[in-house]
């Protein structure tokens, strides 16, 4: 495994995607839902995380495979099948940018904000479909970057030195980049009926400091963040990226939620 990969299997397995991931449950729901997830069918959830797709597409009946880069998460994922009383899904480790399957091997490809995060984007959307049989399903939620998690995660990746290995390196491009239609249609290439729809995750939380606090000590990316500025003693930084958060997430904060708007892409492969 390559340096950038061990880097990002890490960032998921320090954070608790299982405690602040548990608003995303109505988006596999409604993902499952849109795609027509069928007892007869065969389905790959990639970047499964701790299951929650996977397991949405396994009580609507489905021969299901769920797929995962940290070893961390997908214990977690098979403690979530059993607390819900089902059984039979292939949980397997593996990397987005080259899935270890035969081609067209599943009738549905589904994906819930995982696969967006992988360095390539071309070569992880290849091999989507790739797997996918001619005629199948592929379906996904990603974030937007015009929205409230897109501004976020752009508001702290400016803090992200592009450092790695004493070499400057260009950063690769923005996971966000999956939530624009537009880039979504150059890199499903193979697809036709391509369908967006755009929805809304309310999270509730106190403050939007309790938000800030919540994904300070829970999410991976900003943890690692975090605990990097604190080994060069950079606090006042910290307190920067804090400031600069708060003020992005202030217009998403509601009746003590925050609007997490998101969009869904479903596609037919040719």
């Amino acid at each position: 495994m390559n340096n950038s990969n061990q880097n990002i299997r890490e960032r998921w397995a320090i954070g608790d995607y299982r405690s602040i991931g548990k608003v995303i449950s109505p988006v596999s729901a409604k993902l499952v839902r849109l795609v027509n997830v069928k007892p007869v069918d065969s389905v790959l959830d990639v970047a499964c995380g701790f299951g929650n797709t996977t397991i949405t597409a396994r009580r609507a009946g489905a021969k299901v495979t769920g797929i995962d880069i940290t070893p961390e998460l997908l214990t977690q994922a098979k403690e979530e099948e059993s607390i819900a009383r089902v059984s039979g899904i292939d949980w397997r480790e593996g990397n987005a940018e080259s899935l270890p399957f035969e081609d067209e091997s599943f009738d549905i490809v589904l994906s819930t904000f995982g696969h967006m995060f992988a360095l390539n984007q071309k070569t992880t959307a290849n091999e989507m479909q790739r797997v996918l049989k001619k005629g199948g399903r592929i379906g996904f939620a990603t974030w937007s970057p015009e929205l409230a998690w897109g501004r976020m995660y752009a508001a702290i990746s400016k803090y992200v030195p592009a450092v790695q290995n004493n070499q400057s390196l260009a950063p690769p491009p923005s996971p966000m980049q999956w939530g624009i239609p537009s880039k979504i249609q150059e890199l499903l290439c193979d697809v036709k009926d391509i369908f967006f729809e755009r929805d809304t995750i309310e999270y509730p939380i106190l403050s939007p400091n309790h938000y800030w606090q919540e994904m300070a000590t829970k999410s991976g990316s900003m943890i690692q963040l975090i605990r990097a500025l604190e080994k060069e003693n950079k606090l006042e930084k910290i307190e920067s990226i804090r400031q600069d958060y708060l003020k992005t997430l202030e217009p998403y904060m509601h009746d003590n939620m925050v609007r997490l708007g998101y969009l869904l892409t479903i596609a037919t492969k040719v």
